[in-house]
């Protein structure tokens, strides 16, 4: 008797330490590269003007950064497509031209604040998985000439969604 109740004991204890070894931290710096992938999957979307990839990304509901209001996505479908049209003014350009002329930032609410003084509006509650992507700012040594696209589709939200990345702001 006293041998199985051992055995139990090992079984259980074994079970146990390979459940928590599977566990893993996950870091903020884990999650921003996460959201960065995420977010760059969105921007090669709009050089190859893939509206759907665009729209099946998003939450349900979008939060306007600008005017606080959330929406809910089907009701903008056609000025999501409108938008990522506009995107790349220079349609020459690629999305590897892209990475080598804007400097791109994943930012959380807190840095938002500080580098931009800007909130989030007050009902809307962030979690810790919320980034900013800030992609439309040029690099060191290019100038206006070199812009290419349209700022405001390079500055948006995105989280983390029962396991999913989604845009949730734009």
């Amino acid at each position: 008797m006293k041998y199985y109740l051992i055995l139990n004991v090992i079984i259980f204890v074994s079970f146990v330490a390979c459940s928590t070894s599977r566990k893993v931290s996950v870091t903020t710096e884990d999650l921003k590269q996460e959201a960065k992938d995420f977010s760059l999957s969105i921007i090669k979307s709009y050089f190859d003007e893939d509206c759907n990839k665009v729209f099946v990304s998003m939450s349900d509901s979008i939060l306007l950064i600008d005017s606080g209001e959330i929406l809910a996505k089907i009701d903008i479908e056609n000025e999501i497509c409108q938008s990522l049209r506009k995107a790349i003014r220079d349609k020459e350009k690629s999305f590897k031209d892209y990475t080598e002329f804007y400097n791109i930032e994943i930012l959380t609410p807190i840095e938002i604040y500080k580098k931009f003084n800007r909130t989030i509006p007050e009902y809307y509650k962030p979690t810790d998985s919320d980034f900013f992507f800030i992609g439309y700012e040029l690099k060191e040594g290019k100038d206006r000439a070199d812009n290419f696209i349209w700022d405001d589709m390079f500055v948006f939200m995105v989280r983390k969604e029962n396991g999913k990345w989604v845009m949730k702001g734009a």
